[in-house]
This record gives C-alpha cells, structure tokens and sequence, in this order.
C-alpha cells in the first residue's frame, strides 16, 4: 500500500530495494483476497472457543477420546499380539508430502488409530521392562496448558513466570541432594549468576553437561602462564600446556552409556572411558578404581571424573558413594553421580541411607521422566557448587546477556520447553511423602518378585539382594537345574554348550513373551562375578505405581507357561492376579502346570505367600564394605 500510495509497483522497484536476492513472492494489489486464502492455513493456529457447538469441538472430542481409549487398552496388554516391527514400519513407508492439507477430521479417524492402536502400552502394570510406566492421572491436562503457554525458557522474555518457576523446583531437588539452608536457597534464588542445577532433555544431555564441567574445571585457565583453557582453546592445546599425554574418566564397568557419549564428544574418546570391575553386588571395586587413579596420574594422564553409580540401569545397584567421594577427594578429582534412576530414593527414610555420600558429588544426574514420573523428556544435572555453572557459561548480544535470568546462558541445549512445570505440580500433589511411599512401594514389589523367584528351581536370581527396584534374574532349563539350584552352585561344572543353552532359552522366553503381548520384561547381557563369565539374564524394572504384587504373580505365571510349552492359564481377563493361589488349585486337583516343572513345583509354590514375605525382610542392602 506504502508502494501503490507512491505510485511504484513491484515491477519498477530498483533491484538495490529488492535486496541482494530475488525473491519469487509478489506484494499483491488485493489483500482481502490473499487473507481469505491463507485464513484456511491460519485458522489452524488460533485458539478455539469453549463451545461444543463450535465445527471443530467435535474433532477435539475425538482426540481426547482418543486418550482414553489409549488408557484403557493399556490396561489390557503391553503389545498388540502377533504384530512384528516390520509390519508398523511398512505403514509409514511413505515420503510423498501431501499438497493438500488432511482436515483435522480425517487425520483423527484415518491417521491416529495407526498411531495408537499398535503402540507399547508402557503404563500396563505387567510392562515391568523399562523405566518408563504410568504418570499422574493431572499430567495429559497438564501438558495440554504447557502446550498451549508454549513457554521457551532460554531467556526470560519467552519465559518470564517459566523461568523462576524452573529454578524454584531445580533449588528444591538441590536441597533434597545437599541440604543447605534456607538462607542459602534465598540468596542463590535471587543470583543472576549462579544456578544450583540445569534442567535438560534426560539424563544424557544431564551426564554430558556434568562432564563438560569437569573437563573445564580440570584444564581451565592458567593466567600465569598465558593459558586461556579448554574452553577456549581446545583439549589438545590443553593437553599440551599442562603436559598430559591424554585424558580419562574413571567408574564402574557398568557406566550408562551416555557416558560413551560424553567422551567422544569431550574430545577424550571412548576409550577414555575407563571401566573398573564390580563387586558380586554389582557395586564397583573402590581400592581397584583408585589403583587406576594412581596409575593414570603416574603416567601424566588426567583424571578429569571419578563416576560413581546410584541406580545402574542394568541391576539397580548403588556404588559406595561415600568411599568414591573420599577418592575424588583425595586425589582432587571431579566426582559425578549418575542418580538418574535412584536418586529419589532420597525421597525415602528407609531408602536414603543406600545413597550416603551422594552430597559430596560435584555433580549428580537426575531424570524427571523416570521416578519422578514427569512426561518424557526430561533430566536434570546438580551442583554441589553453584558457581560451577558459570565454567560452561556462554552469553549471545540479543538473548543470555550477562546479568540476566536467562537460563540459556548455562545449558547446553538452547530452546526448551518449561518442563519443570510438570515437577513443579508434583511436589506439590504428590509431596515427599507422596514419592517416600511410592519408593517404598516399588522396592518392596521388587524384592517380593525375587522372593517369589528365589523359592523356585526353574529360576535363579541374578542380583542375590536387590538395593532398589530393578532385578535381574533368569530362567534355568530342566538339565542344569542341579548343579545351579542347590546349596553349592557348580557354575564350573557346566560345559560351554550348557551355558549356551541357558542363554538362548532365556532369549527365547523374552522374545515370545514380548510377542504374546499381554506381559513385558526386558533382558541384558551382563557380566556375572559369581558365574565368572557374562550371561543372559531377563530384566525387572518395577518404577510403574500401578504395578502390584498381583501382576509380578501373572508375569512369572505366563513365563512358566512359556517355558513348559502350555498356553497361559493367567490372563488380565480372568486371573485373580495371585500365582501361588492359581498353582495352589492345581495341586489340590492334582493337575501338572507342565510336562517340565512337575506337582512337586505346584505344592512348593503354594507356600510362597508367607515365605515370600520373611524373605523380603531379609534382604537388607549389602554394607559398605
């Protein structure tokens, strides 16, 4: 209009107007036309009313609709049986973009039940094979709003309530982690420049940050001899400045591997990665991790971490934090906690002690998505000293300028969404004792499992006393079942293919168990001290609320079924959810639960209620030493 006004059209502007390019995109003489055509586009971005008479309320029915379906099929099984990967794949084969948009009608009926119906029902209370189960019953409201603030919390000026609201719930976690004063939380809460932990995307991104800030802490600036550090000028002139033929980070064998990750980003490489034996309780070997210190300094290489374990994700188990923390102390070494899954043990009177020594960390890890029960993704880093952050500290001319409350300055990851939103509701609705009960809970059901487990002879529990709620264990084929079972295990004893033929009915009972659907664990392969040798055990994670002792009865039901050949007698649909009152039934009408497990199994199983339970009191965490 400026153009018309001047008597200029598009055509005989000079191309210096123009810019430096053409651009293929006319100034158009009629405007109402153009927005009549492009309000088909744009009405899709603008908030509908409240009305159910309004043409698309009904489409947005459909997708919470949509959500409740999701949560009732859950309920009934973990997998849709029979459908292989391949199949879902071929669905989504297509690369064509259509021209045409797809009314949001159609997309609804057409598109989303493809998108649901095969999906993995990880908040089925018998999918006790990831860390990922049910989340608070507020949560998908919840992150509607979220969605719909479409907070970015780098800067404040996208996220000017995001942002205090994020350090708030980042300072509370500290406190549960380190427990300073309120006057502390008081003044850091007002500090522009220092923060108590990041927010991230998981506890990859949460590792790696924790790492980059030992890597700048060990190898910062030398003013004295001109030296700007590795921020700065890169690990090798690093390296060469302070005289180190290389670099390290020092844990136990059974490291996340994220941590490969943050290696080979940091520049040290994954064989910088130095893996230290474990302990028959999967715990790390202390005396021999700080040999290793030792060695690696003598040799000129630094020692950038000590990474001690609270929570493996493979078996649960938690490293001696307080003897790794005198470690790092004494050699003046940066130590990380990777309390990703454990950490909210802390939550936990009963639990917490298992986690001593985690307050001496430089840096702890933390996920919001696992037992904190945030939607995914969402990690968070800690730190013990909160001027830390300012190592890793990076400022841009239009967003994270010094001085500000931008978050952005001090996280790797740039844009976020406000995540902590989802923490903030639940302290506040579920509280400490909200969480303290459901740590209690799932430890208490896990060591239940391996109670139930341990009275057996087809199963051998692999982590004999489990520190939390993960466990492994695995199924033993009739023929071994008498030099494993007894109160002398002869693992020597059994050939190679024996212990081949473990390994692979172990492969076999997961694969069909996962194809039948209606139960789910996971499996590893896991080196063994006790067996010498690294083995197939099947996996246990029991982080979902709605798991009860009533479903780890019909998971080792169906396994049991699996493994005598038969077809599961204990299903969601007429189960009584208690094993030992289903095999207890048999017994008094003399019936087999198999051709390979025998009335002797089903009689010795009927006792396991009361057994089960003195042996769950029996299983302390092992002591420090």
């Amino acid at each position: 209009l400026f153009f018309n006004t001047l008597g200029i059209t598009q055509a005989n502007l000079p191309r210096q107007a123009m810019g430096v390019a053409e651009c293929n995109i006319e100034v158009p003489l009629d405007l109402a036309a153009c927005h009549a055509e492009e309000d088909l586009t744009v009405q899709m971005f603008k908030r509908q009313p409240l009305n159910q008479h309004h043409p698309t309320a009904t489409d947005r029915e459909s997708l919470r609709a949509a959500v409740d379906t999701h949560a009732a099929q859950c309920a009934k099984r973990v997998h849709a049986p029979g459908v292989a990967e391949e199949q879902i794949r071929d669905r989504f084969m297509s690369t064509d973009i259509h021209r045409e948009p797809m009314s949001l009608k159609d997309y609804v009926e057409s598109v989303i039940p493809a998108l649901m119906n095969d999906s993995t029902a990880v908040s089925c209370s018998r999918q006790i094979g990831h860390m990922t189960g049910s989340l608070p019953h507020y949560m998908p409201p919840l992150a509607e709003l979220v969605t719909a603030m479409q907070q970015n919390v780098v800067k404040t000026e996208t996220a000017k309530v995001a942002t205090f609201v994020e350090k708030q719930v980042v300072a509370c976690l500290h406190r549960l982690i380190f427990k300073r004063d309120a006057v502390f939380y008081d003044a850091l809460l007002r500090d522009t420049e220092t923060l108590p932990g990041m927010v991230t995307s998981g506890g990859t991104i949460a590792n790696i940050t924790g790492l980059w800030i030992a890597r700048n802490g060990a190898l910062g600036p030398d003013p004295a001899g001109g030296f700007v550090g590795v921020e700065q000028a890169g690990l090798l002139a690093a390296a060469l400045h302070y005289g180190f033929r290389g670099a390290v980070v020092v844990g136990s064998a059974l490291m996340h591997y994220s941590l490969k990750k943050a290696a080979d980003l940091l520049g040290i490489g994954v064989q910088g990665l130095v893996p230290i034996p474990y302990d028959e309780h999967f715990r790390v070997n202390v005396d021999e991790l700080e040999r290793k210190v030792i060695e690696c300094k003598s040799k000129n290489v630094c020692v950038l971490a000590i990474v001690g374990i609270a929570g493996a994700t493979e078996t649960g188990s938690v490293d001696d934090l307080q003897a790794l923390a005198a470690v790092a102390r004494q050699h003046s070494v940066h130590f990380h906690v990777d309390a990703a899954w454990g950490g909210p043990c802390l939550f936990s009177k009963a639990l917490a002690p298992t986690l001593v020594g985690i307050e001496s960390a430089d840096t702890v890890t933390i996920d919001g998505h696992k037992q904190l029960f945030m939607p995914m993704g969402c990690g968070m880093l800690m730190l013990r000293d909160p001027n830390k952050v300012c190592l890793v500290a990076k400022t841009a001319s239009y967003i994270i300028r010094r001085g500000s409350h931008d978050l952005g300055r001090f996280t790797l990851e740039g844009s976020r969404p406000a995540n902590a939103i989802y923490m903030h509701a639940n302290l506040a609705c579920l509280g400490g004792v909200g969480y303290e009960r459901l740590m209690d809970r799932s430890v208490r059901i896990c060591r239940y499992m391996a109670a139930v487990l341990h009275r057996t002879q087809e199963f051998e529990v692999v982590v004999l006393k489990p520190m939390m709620n993960i466990l492994l264990y695995r199924y033993l084929p009739m023929q071994v079942r008498g030099k494993i079972r007894c109160a002398e295990p002869n693992y020597d004893g059994l050939s190679d293919a024996e212990w081949e033929d473990i390994d692979q009915a172990n492969i076999a009972l997961q694969e069909q168990q996962k194809a039948d659907g209606k139960s789910f664990v996971s499996r590893t392969t896991v080196y063994s001290p006790r067996c010498r040798r690294s083995i197939v055990a099947l996996r246990v994670v029991i982080g979902n609320p709605l798991t009860k002792e009533a479903d780890i009865d019909e998971v080792i039901s169906e396994q049991l079924h699996i493994a005598s050949g038969q077809p599961s007698e204990l299903t969601p649909s007429n189960s009584s959810g208690q094993l030992s009152r289903h095999l207890l039934h048999n017994a008094q009408n003399h019936k087999r639960v198999g051709s390979t497990l025998g009335a002797h199994v089903v009689k010795r199983r009927a006792r396991l209620p009361r057994e089960s339970a003195s042996f769950c009191n029996s299983l302390p965490a092992p002591d420090a030493a």
